[in-house]
């Protein structure tokens, strides 16, 4: 299955995910086809748009949200630094959640 975020570096000190970007273009298209499908009147597409949403929410909530509650609580800690966008293929975001190691 497709994956949100990969994984670039998992260290005691940092872990650093790479969000996949063609997961916001897939969805711009999907919707794209979905308009053409109303506009056009063509059921089919419509029917495919409502299947890629379908997908999209599944992989929102079964790989999305587990990574997106550890960035939201980094982001409450301070120990979270963020570069890139999600737009991008060359510069895709890149989210570092520093380890507070208080041993």
């Amino acid at each position: 299955m497709i994956e949100a975020y990969k994984i670039l570096e998992d260290t005691p000190k940092r872990i650093t995910y790479q969000y996949n970007s063609l997961l916001t273009w897939g969805i711009f298209v999907a919707l794209s086809i979905g308009l053409a499908g109303v506009f056009l009147g063509i059921f089919l597409l419509q029917v495919l748009c409502g299947i890629a949403m379908v997908i999209y929410l599944y992989i929102g909530f079964t790989k999305v949200n587990p990574v997106n509650k550890k960035v939201r609580a980094a982001l409450r800690d301070g120990t979270l630094t963020m570069e890139g966008s999600k737009y991008s293929f060359q510069r895709p975001l890149c989210l570092t959640i520093t380890h507070n190691n208080t041993e």
